[in-house]
């Protein structure tokens, strides 16, 4: 079977000028969408064989960048990665994170942030344990918010994996989790983490990034330190020429593809 050609999406970036910054800002943010659809089209276009068989590679890759990286863990931690919880289409990392389990690393998760600027994350720490028990909240549907400001009606609808263990419990009290499940996953500052896996829905080969809007790992990224490592990971079918860049916009040192 002839590989998968990558799909080159055509894009410009805009300047904003003085005389006319909010149709300039409005031309960046038109032509991200544009972008942002046709990848998100071409990445649901693969078939689910060819996302698995990928996404291991990926995964494969990223086990060999860690066994040849020199990272060390502060303060006496083992070293702190920042992965993520797969959504549909997306590049599934699971048999990386296994592997950085298995190699003793301490893993966190993102997590949206309650009654915050929209997009707002923490990164929170989730042993090995609860990962495979498949009952984190932040881990079943990454695109809720869940910490000490949730709702008991917000967790109740909060779906659980097939095979589960148990249900996640909300607290009796609304307006709060239960004390035990917010220490089970406490909040890691970003000072601690020494890796970063980002996922991305375009990206070109200057490392430019394109996400899904939010501006999410945009406002997260400026606080790590700056010996953090990042990786970026995608399906090379989501490259592109050149992604629409605003100033505020983070790009990627490296990204890991298949």
């Amino acid at each position: 079977m002839a590989p998968a050609q990558r799909t080159k999406t055509p894009a410009t970036t805009t300047k904003s000028t003085a005389h006319e910054p909010g149709k300039a800002q409005q031309a960046i943010l038109d032509k991200k969408g544009d972008v942002r659809r046709a990848i998100i089209e071409a990445r649901q276009e693969l078939r689910p064989g060819a996302r698995s068989t990928k996404s291991r590679e990926i995964c494969n890759q990223l086990i060999e960048q860690l066994r040849a990286s020199s990272i060390k863990g502060k303060n006496g931690q083992p070293p702190t990665l920042a992965v993520y919880a797969a959504l549909r289409y997306e590049v599934d990392l699971d048999r990386f994170i296994r592997g950085a389990y298995a190699y003793g690393y301490r893993i966190v998760f993102p997590c949206m942030i309650p009654n915050a600027a929209q997009g707002a994350m923490c990164m929170r720490s989730v042993s090995c344990n609860n990962y495979l028990g498949g009952n984190v909240p932040f881990i079943v549907d990454p695109r809720k918010p869940w910490g000490p400001a949730v709702t008991e009606e917000h967790q109740t609808l909060t779906s659980t994996r097939a095979g589960a263990t148990r249900r996640f419990i909300p607290s009796r009290v609304k307006g709060s989790v239960p004390p035990k499940d917010d220490t089970r996953f406490p909040v890691v500052p970003p000072s601690e983490i020494d890796l970063v896996i980002v996922p991305a829905v375009a990206f070109d080969a200057q490392g430019n990034r394109l996400g899904y809007g939010l501006g999410t790992y945009d406002r997260y990224l400026p606080q790590l330190r700056e010996d953090c490592m990042l990786l970026g990971v995608a399906f090379a079918e989501q490259e592109v020429e050149l992604v629409p860049c605003d100033e505020h916009d983070r790009a990627i040192p490296q990204f890991i593809t298949a």
